[in-house]
């Protein structure tokens, strides 16, 4: 077999292996981005709790 197809091979492979590199950098980023989305709003709606309790008082009896 001729070492040029070989190279040619190789070459293949890596151009395939960064473009799947670069597609699950992508996938990374966008999973990322969604779990920011996530806190983000969670923290918003553990503030607007936060602000509906002020002032109901200070101590919560949780016995039955």
């Amino acid at each position: 077999m001729p070492i040029i197809s070989l190279m040619n091979g190789i070459s293949g492979a890596s151009s395939a292996s960064s473009a799947l590199s670069a597609a699950q950098s992508s996938e990374s980023g966008v999973a990322l981005s969604m779990l920011k989305k996530t806190l983000d709003a969670q923290k918003s709606q553990g503030a607007e709790l936060l602000k509906l309790l002020e002032g109901k008082g200070q101590i919560i009896d949780i016995r039955a």
